[in-house]
């Protein structure tokens, strides 16, 4: 268990599905070119990102996605050589490129398909909560650069933390709770 657990909580009703998110996640992470480290779905479960809803209610909600860095996550119980990892204080998940082997394990475990094959070095990469802003005191990328300012980043492990109070007062949700990883990555849902 590791001594703090960050997270973040994202507020699907002011999500504009912008994608600032997902370009400043790539550009400043300089995720390979055909890979992503995070993504915008549609809330409704379409593969076609900008769907509305049909009349009369009509409307477009999105899930803006990450690593939910999780409590027990399945990339680091199935990698073979301990480069998936949860670091100890911050709970934060990483990759360590210098002894991945590219077996794909990780991948195949994750039941949020996070992990992307980055094919011109041959090693897995995903998301780490921009982990050297976070050692700086700043929030990850994707949190800065939200123009909607929807999402919030902390310590999901202390209850007096911003994010904790937004969990509870808002009764946050997990994406795909059924894959027992324990995610720490919240969403508030839009009112039906």
């Amino acid at each position: 268990m590791s001594e703090s657990q960050y997270g973040m909580v994202i507020d699907l009703r002011g999500c504009t599905g912008c994608q600032t998110c997902v370009i400043g996640c790539k550009t400043s992470n300089e995720v390979p070119a055909d890979g992503y480290w995070s993504h915008v779905l549609n809330l409704s479960g379409s593969d076609e990102l900008y769907l509305p809803t049909e009349a009369p209610d009509v409307t477009m909600r999105f899930r803006p996605t990450l690593c939910n860095h999780c409590q027990d996550p399945a990339c680091v119980m199935n990698c073979p050589t301990g480069a998936m990892h949860k670091d100890e204080k911050t709970g934060v998940v990483s990759v360590d490129q210098d002894i991945c082997i590219g077996c794909k394990s990780c991948q195949s475990a994750c039941p949020y398909s996070i992990p992307v094959f980055d094919a011109e070095r041959t090693v897995a990469s995903k998301c780490n909560l921009c982990a050297g802003r976070i050692a700086a005191g700043e929030d990850p990328y994707c949190v800065a650069s939200c123009p909607a300012r929807v999402r919030h980043f902390g310590p999901v492990s202390d209850p007096e933390s911003e994010v904790s109070k937004l969990i509870s007062e808002n009764d946050a949700q997990v994406y795909l709770p059924e894959g027992g990883t324990g995610p720490s990555v919240y969403y508030i849902l839009p009112s039906a």
